[in-house]
């Protein structure tokens, strides 16, 4: 291919175009003073100015013909132009270093990938107002779009297809329930009988989320993580299905969904509930009340208990609750802690929700009480909560946990940041001590103070 001669031949083109003919400049100068009204307009100007008129719209019709053209030859050599690029691109790509991965990076790396997606949920999923029922962001979506190797990789996988995310929020998501159903059908598939994780969660459309439920359902055999976000009605018509499926919802001591270790129920209902999870269950987050005697979960070893974001001063279990297997407890406020009873616990994290009580000094007694109740030997303890800097905590509870190797403590201001230094200069302050970190509540941003202690 010679692009000299292409060059000759479309500036032979360019010099066969005609040029314009124009009237004389002398008429030119006639039309100006008319335009302009600096002389009148005569009879006799009607004629010369009509036969200039014919002769310049005449021309039209051979320059539109000849761009026309111009352009159908432009598009011409557009589309030579793509296929030389794709076929370029193609033969460039076999040289590329990840075309010589093996498959079983390639599958690794993917699968990493859609972990981190996988806990990065809401940071996918963006500001979009009509998001999808089903999270096509996850990994195996995307990333089998990118070529053929790829995909045929992410489709011999099956761990890749077995985390399934649904969220019902905002959008037209009824208008497109059944290509919801159709790559819910297809994800489930191709995760073979690979153990699944699931995310379910509630805002809008639960009409929509009752289609898709029993889909779920049916995998219940092969459950090994769930995280739901549902409203208690549609989590209690889960037991309509335990006639079908034995194994998922009887209520009494049978056999549970056998893979099932986390469970969430995270909207709060204002009355109680007789939902149970199964009971062999290691990790649980839900609200008090949400989830009827948690006592019966003896295998949990995580804890997340929250109360609502209006807390209820009526609030009250029927009963003290021993869970002997917890190592690990998130509150959302140390309103929670008088009514658990939990021995192995060693690390324990208190968050800023709301509290019946505006005086610090009963929840300082009733997180002494605790500790002393439990006989628990902490090694953890962060907490973000105004009790924190109550010197009568810092005397007769904090000074007590001679266990305590990590602290993290949440500071709300000046006055606070004098009590925690005063106890640090002690040294008294907690001998075992390794890690220490002090937060600035309001502006959520890095630690003021994050240091190893030697």
């Amino acid at each position: 291919m010679n692009a000299t001669n292409t060059v000759l031949y479309l500036n032979a083109v360019v010099l066969s175009i005609p040029e314009p003919v124009l009237p004389p400049k002398v008429l030119n100068s006639q039309i100006s003073e008319i335009l302009r009204a600096t002389r009148p307009f005569l009879d006799t100007d009607n004629d010369w100015i009509l036969q200039n008129i014919e002769v310049l719209e005449q021309q039209f019709s051979v320059y539109d013909a000849s761009l026309n053209r111009i352009d159908e030859v432009r598009s011409e050599v557009q589309r030579h132009r793509d296929a030389v690029h794709r076929s370029l691109a193609a033969y460039s790509s076999t040289l590329a270093p990840i075309r010589r991965l093996p498959g079983d990076i390639l599958r690794a790396v993917f699968l990493e990938v859609q972990i981190s997606q996988w806990w990065n949920r809401q940071e996918l999923s963006g500001p979009s107002t009509e998001p999808p029922a089903l999270d096509f962001s996850q990994g195996p979506w995307e990333l089998s779009h990118v070529c053929g190797a790829w995909r045929d990789v992410i489709l011999s996988y099956p761990q890749l297809w077995s985390r399934i995310a649904l969220q019902f929020w905002t959008g037209r998501q009824a208008e497109t329930l059944h290509l919801t159903l159709s790559a819910l059908q297809a994800m489930i598939l191709r995760s073979a009988q690979h153990p699944l994780d699931i995310a379910f969660d509630l805002e809008e459309h639960e009409d929509v989320a009752t289609e898709v439920f029993p889909m779920i359902l049916e995998e219940s055999y092969r459950w090994r993580s769930m995280e739901l976000h549902l409203s208690l009605p549609l989590l209690e018509q889960l037991k309509l299905v335990r006639g079908r499926i034995p194994s998922i919802f009887d209520y009494g001591n049978s056999v549970r969904p056998p893979r099932v270790r986390r469970g969430a129920a995270r909207r709060y209902s204002n009355g109680p509930s007789n939902f149970i999870f199964p009971l062999h269950i290691t990790h649980l987050a839900t609200y008090m009340g949400n989830v009827s005697n948690v006592e019966v979960y003896q295998s949990l070893v995580e804890c997340h208990l929250a109360l609502p974001a209006i807390p209820d001063p009526n609030f009250s279990p029927p009963r003290l609750i021993h869970l002997p297997n917890v190592h690990r407890l998130f509150v959302s406020s140390p309103d929670i802690l008088p009514w658990l009873r939990l021995p192995s616990l060693e690390d324990l994290m208190i968050s800023n929700y709301p509290s019946f009580r505006s005086d610090t000094n009963p929840v300082v007694s009733m997180m002494n009480e605790f500790v002393y109740c439990s006989r628990c030997s902490l090694t953890r303890l962060a907490i973000h909560n105004p009790v924190s800097h109550n010197q009568v905590f810092i005397d007769d509870c904090l000074l007590t946990m001679d266990s305590l190797v990590y602290l993290e403590v949440g500071l709300f201001g000046d006055r606070e940041v004098k009590v925690i230094s005063d106890a640090l200069a002690s040294s008294a302050f907690l001998a075992t001590l390794q890690h220490l970190s002090l937060y600035n509540q309001f502006t959520k941003s890095k630690p003021l103070f994050d240091q190893n202690i030697v």
